[in-house]
C-alpha cells in the first residue's frame, strides 16, 4: 500500500536524524567517543527511517534484500543504548572483549542477511518481500519478531535502571541537582522504549487483519519520532556537559568493610549537626560531601554512612530539608513583599523548579500555598 504522506514525513525524520548524527560525529565539546556512540544510534535510525519511507512509498529496489539491512539495527540499538549510557555515567568504563558477546545476536542476523543477498536470486528475494507486504508469512516469524522488541526493550530497562542507581549514588554527593541534569538521557531512553513498543504493536497489527488500527499506530509511530527528533534538535544539542560521572566501585554496596561502631556513628552525627547548624552549610547552593568531608576531616564514605543511618535519607534529602526548614523561616518572618524567589535562594536553592518540588515532598503543599496559609 502506497502512502506518499507517510512517506514524506519519514524522509523528513530521516534527515533530522542524520543531521543530529553528523552534529554529533563532528561535535568537539565533552567526551567525544560518547558523542560518536550515541550519532551511530542516530545514523541507524535514521537509515532505518529512509528505508521505511522507501518501502511505504512504494519504491521499487533492484535488490529487494537490501530492506532487510535495517530490519536487524533493533538488535543493535538496546545493546549500543545501554553501552552508551554505562559510558556517560560511569567516568572509568573502559572497553573489554566480551563486551562483544552483546551483539552476537546482530552477527547472526547479518549471516541471514549475507545469505539472502548472495545466495537468493532476484525472484526469490521478490517473494520474501511480497510475503512481508502480504502478511503471509509463517506465524513463528512473527513471534521472533516480537522476541527481537522485548530483546531491546530489556536492554532499555538495564540503561534505565543504570541511571537510577547514577541518580541514588550522586544524591549522596551533591545537595543539587540542577547542574546534573538526568532528564537528557531518561527522554531518551523513555522516547526508544516508546517507539518500540509502538513498532511492535504495528507489526503484530497485521497478522490480526485490523487495517484501520495499522495506519493509526503507523501515523501514531511517525508523530512520536518526530517529536523525539525535533526535541533534540531544539533542547538537547544546546545541552553542556551534564553528568559529573561516578566510578564503577560507587555503584557497588555503600558500606562494604565499614568498621565504624553504633557509638562512633552518633559521635559522628552529632558534631555533623553542630556543624550543619552552626554554620549553616546548607546555604550554599553547591554544598557537596566533600565539602562537609574536609570540614569535619573525616571520608566522604563515613559522612555518606552517618547521614544514611542516622537519618535514613540521603545527603541530598538531608540537606534539602535544612533549607527547606530555612525557607519556612523566612516565609514566617519576612515581609510580605519578599518574593518567593528571593527565599528560594535566601534558603539554599538554586532553582525554583527543584524548590517547589522538595518543599512540597516534604510539606506535602507548594511553598506558595504555604505562604498563604501563615
Amino acid at each position: 500500500m502506497k502512502d506518499y504522506i507517510s512517506g514524506i514525513i519519514s524522509i523528513l525524520a530521516s534527515f533530522q536524524l542524520l543531521f543530529v548524527a553528523v552534529f554529533l560525529f563532528s561535535n568537539k565539546k565533552g567526551n567525544r567517543s560518547n558523542n560518536r556512540l550515541l550519532g551511530l544510534i542516530f545514523l541507524l535510525f535514521s537509515l532505518s527511517l529512509g528505508d521505511f519511507a522507501v518501502r511505504i512509498s512504494g519504491i521499487q529496489l533492484k535488490y529487494q534484500a537490501i530492506h532487510l539491512i535495517d530490519d536487524g539495527f533493533f538488535l543493535l540499538y538496546g545493546p549500543l543504548l545501554f553501552y552508551y549510557v554505562r559510558r556517560v555515567v560511569y567516568v572509568d568504563l573502559r572497553w573489554r572483549v566480551k563486551d562483544l558477546l552483546h551483539l552476537i545476536p546482530y552477527l547472526l542476523y547479518c549471516v541471514y542477511l549475507l545469505y539472502s543477498l548472495v545466495v537468493l536470486d532476484q525472484e526469490e528475494q521478490q517473494e520474501i518481500t511480497q510475503r512481508i507486504e502480504t502478511v503471509s508469512l509463517p506465524a513463528w516469524i512473527y513471534l521472533v519478531g516480537i522476541s527481537v522488541y522485548i530483546y531491546t526493550i530489556t536492554y532499555l530497562w538495564l540503561a534505565y535502571r543504570t541511571v537510577n542507581t547514577y541518580r541514588s549514588i550522586i544524591k549522596n554527593k551533591f545537595s543539587s541537582l540542577d547542574k546534573i541534569n538526568l532528564e537528557w538521557l531518561r527522554f531518551i531512553i523513555h522516547s526508544f522504549t516508546a517507539i518500540t513498543i509502538i513498532a511492535m504493536i504495528h507489526n503484530v497489527i497485521p497478522v490480526l487483519g485490523n487495517f484501520i488500527f495499522l495506519y493509526a499506530t503507523l501515523i501514531l509511530l511517525l508523530i512520536f519520532t518526530f517529536f523525539f527528533i525535533n526535541r533534540v534538535l531544539v533542547k538537547a544539542l544546546n545541552q553542556p556537559e551534564i553528568f559529573a560521572g561516578i566510578e564503577l566501585r560507587e555503584a557497588k554496596e555503600k558500606y562494604t568493610g565499614s568498621n565504624l561502631s553504633e557509638g562512633e556513628i552518633g559521635e559522628h552525627h552529632k558534631a555533623l549537626l553542630s556543624l550543619i547548624e552552626r554554620d549553616k552549610m546548607y546555604l550554599n547552593a553547591d554544598l557537596t560531601m566533600q565539602d562537609l568531608s574536609e570540614k569535619m576531616q573525616l571520608p566522604t564514605k563515613v559522612i555518606s554512612q552517618v547521614i544514611n543511618q542516622q537519618s535514613g535519607k540521603s545527603f541530598f534529602d538531608f540537606i534539602n530539608t535544612y533549607r527547606c526548614e530555612e525557607a519556612k523561616k523566612l516565609m514566617l518572618s519576612s515581609d510580605p513583599g519578599v518574593t518567593i524567589l528571593e527565599i528560594l535562594y535566601e534558603s539554599g536553592f538554586n532553582s525554583k523548579s527543584s524548590f517547589n518540588k522538595e518543599f512540597k515532598k516534604l510539606t506535602g503543599i507548594t511553598p506558595t500555598e504555604y505562604r498563604k496559609s501563615l
